[in-house]
């Protein structure tokens, strides 16, 4: 049987698009993001939220603070933000449950209720257990992790990881270095946290279903043997559907390969109606606001983006 200790890995690099994308371009992303949330603030104001049956899951990578001399870390939210977020949105009444909750009601027919959100992590990074945790225990708000499986453990940076500081002496190894596997047990013991699967080595799988399958295998048997999960959760690496990353056909492999839902990184509510391997996420950022979030999850800028694209098509 492979070790997963002494496994040869693959590389697997950020695709291309991530990384050539012109700083303009993605200025023009964020604005035009601001844009429908800011718009989806006023509808949400006049005529509450925009779908009644369904909920929202959140989608968190890093937390970890942001030190002024260095380069911003990627896909961050620090600790304070992270606190003020999450306690905002229970102050607004909305009411936090765990990914397995939802799903089994999904699974049974019964009704999720409106106000309910889900807190979900990608990666694993060891943060999560250092700064997330303690935050989330005091709040008492349950969450996934999505464990890239492979990575566990090792003291080299994720070769996923966008940030250019990783891996450097500059920054606090806490801020790029994977969860170990005793922190793993802790997470578990809490109580409040669940494993998923983000594949087992995080890779571009587009066009490649054969290799998706084996990760998928390789991941799952992982979080058997060692943690005793059976079937697991997915989050998809990437995620984009427009992209490629998500679709019909990464959620039929899901499926086939005994895992229990799919989620992408496509921004749109979840319903009990529609199939958990549809299911998307909405990114929390440093930028958002526990109102900004409480936004997101009322479905009216997802609903101001699909107007926008229909614009641009006429």
């Amino acid at each position: 049987m492979t070790t997963y200790a002494t496994q040869q890995l693959s590389s697997a690099q950020v695709p291309a698009e991530f990384l050539k994308q012109s700083v303009l371009r993605q200025r023009f992303l964020a604005a035009r993001e601001r844009a429908c949330v800011h718009a989806g603030t006023i509808a949400r104001w006049i005529g509450g939220p925009r779908f009644q049956d369904a909920f929202g899951i959140l989608m968190y990578h890093r937390v970890i603070s942001h030190l002024p001399e260095s380069c911003p870390p990627t896909w961050n939210v620090s600790p304070e933000r992270f606190r003020k977020q999450l306690s905002g949105l229970l102050n607004r009444g909305l009411q936090p449950r765990s990914l397995s909750h939802v799903l089994n009601r999904a699974r049974r027919g019964e009704t999720i209720e409106r106000n309910v959100f889900v807190v979900t992590f990608d990666d694993g990074y060891e943060n999560n257990f250092t700064h997330a945790l303690p935050i989330l225990r005091e709040l008492h708000i349950p969450a996934t992790i999505f464990l890239a499986t492979a990575y566990l453990g090792r003291s080299e940076p994720f070769p996923f990881d966008d940030w250019p500081l990783k891996g450097s002496e500059q920054v606090p190894p806490e801020s790029w270095r994977a969860l170990s596997e005793s922190q793993c047990d802790a997470l578990l013991d809490s109580g409040l946290i669940e494993f998923g699967s983000h594949t087992h080595t995080h890779e571009d799988f587009r066009g490649r279903p054969g290799a998706l399958v084996e990760n998928l295998h390789q991941s799952a048997e992982f979080l058997r043997m060692r943690f005793g999960i059976e079937s697991p959760t997915l989050s998809l690496p990437y995620g984009g559907e427009r992209q490629g990353f998500s679709g019909p056909d990464f959620s039929a492999i899901a499926e086939t390969a005994g895992l229990t839902c799919c989620l992408s990184t496509e921004q749109r509510l979840a319903t009990r109606r529609e199939t958990p391997f549809t299911w998307g996420r909405f990114i929390a950022e440093q930028c958002d606001s526990s109102a900004t979030l409480m936004t997101k999850l009322s479905g009216w800028p997802e609903t101001i983006r699909a107007i926008w694209q229909r614009l641009k098509q006429t």
